[in-house]
């Protein structure tokens, strides 16, 4: 009898955490309906064409037949193009359909730790031999950033990089370069006093790496590759996008969300496209700092970028949708991040709507990854 009930107390948890885990899009998609004002207030009027009555009918639009949360709206410039390519847009992988349908088959959520955790990244990357920066040392939540910038700098490391153990999007990182027996520090492009500067939460600590010449000559920020991988059901890899972020100004980082830039680029030639782009949707022919021209520039060691991505998606197939960064060096290109959950709407501002590629709609219908009707219509 004990047996019957732990059974049936078992099959209970299970219909529970069912009801639950089906039933949480919906309370999310609530939830984002009535935070449907904040994509208007990020829409950058000064650039968009459409009058404010006609944008907030195509949130509408968006969000209850498209069925994505039309956070992409401003970054896409969707105001530029026909209702008819907006169904191409996957939208923010965040988005409570997108995120039920991405979690059941190619982002399970019981291996995100797998990438959220940069210390456990860096050492599967290192068991896998895939070119990553070395981790330093791991700092705990309140010591003090300049006294271990000022011990490494006994041991020749001066230029060094702090971030946040689990962060994400460039937020919370400082830059620190010993010069002359002081410690200086960089935080988003600005030399900050350092002395009383404490670590918040762990962080790693790593060596600032010298990027390639020809990645230098257009931002000296550490500026990367974001490269998005599918492993197709029968193993094939599929490159889904590619695009380059660089940092303006005095930025050490290139992140989107700390002003950076992106442009997308040819995933076959390495070339740059003719423009790029930032968060406030303003467009870029050339680079604000450097005004080195975007168009047709080509990027050094791409064959290998483009292999090192598939050699990573290969290593990690428990998980056959990544996104990553790659930062080229004079040696070959290396890993600096793997992602869990890759910002989609970055990716098609930078690239255009991923689904319009007949490949990468096949893959993502392979996974019943598409989430309205018009989406599974497509004919890739």
């Amino acid at each position: 009898m004990s047996v019957d009930l732990e059974v049936l107390s078992e099959k209970v948890k299970n219909k529970i955490s069912q009801g639950r885990d089906n039933g949480i899009p919906y309370i999310r998609r609530f939830l984002r309906f009535l935070a449907l004002p904040y994509c208007f207030s990020k829409v950058n009027w000064k650039e968009c064409t459409k009058s404010k009555t006609q944008v907030a009918f195509d949130f509408l639009f968006i969000f209850f037949r498209l069925k994505y949360y039309p956070d992409n709206y401003s970054p896409c410039r969707l105001w530029e193009k026909s209702k008819s390519e907006w169904v191409y847009y996957y939208g923010s992988n965040y988005d409570p359909y997108q995120r039920r349908q991405l979690r059941k088959s190619v982002q399970p959520r019981a291996y995100e730790i797998v990438f959220q955790d940069k210390v456990l990244s860096e050492m599967l990357c290192t068991a896998k031999n895939i070119a990553t920066p070395e981790i330093i040392r791991i700092v705990k939540e309140g010591e003090n950033i300049e006294r271990v910038a000022q011990e490494l700098a006994k041991r020749e490391l001066r230029n060094l990089i702090f971030k946040p153990r689990s962060g994400k999007g460039g937020g919370g990182i400082t830059c620190t370069q010993f010069e002359d027996g002081e410690v200086n520090a960089i935080q988003k492009g600005l030399v900050v006093p350092l002395g009383g500067i404490k670590a918040e939460s762990e962080l790693i600590v790593q060596e600032f790496i010298t990027q390639h010449k020809d990645m230098s000559r257009i931002s000296e920020s550490t500026n990367t590759i974001r490269a998005v991988t599918i492993k197709k059901i029968n193993g094939e890899i599929l490159i889904v996008g590619t695009y380059a972020r660089f940092g303006v100004g005095t930025s050490k980082v290139d992140n989107l969300s700390q002003g950076g830039i992106c442009v997308s680029v040819d995933i076959d030639t390495g070339k740059l496209a003719q423009s790029g782009f930032d968060r406030m949707s303003q467009v870029f022919q050339e680079h604000p700092t450097s005004r080195v021209q975007f168009a047709g520039y080509q990027l050094p060691q791409w064959e290998r970028v483009i292999a090192l991505a598939k050699e990573v998606q290969a290593a990690f197939e428990f998980y056959p949708l990544l996104g990553m960064d790659l930062a080229i060096t004079e040696k070959g290109p290396v890993v600096i991040e793997i992602n869990s959950g890759y910002d989609n709407v970055d990716l098609e501002q930078a690239r255009g709507p991923i689904l319009k590629n007949s490949e990468v709609c096949s893959a993502f219908k392979e996974y019943n990854l598409l989430i309205n009707k018009y989406q599974k219509n497509l004919n890739p």
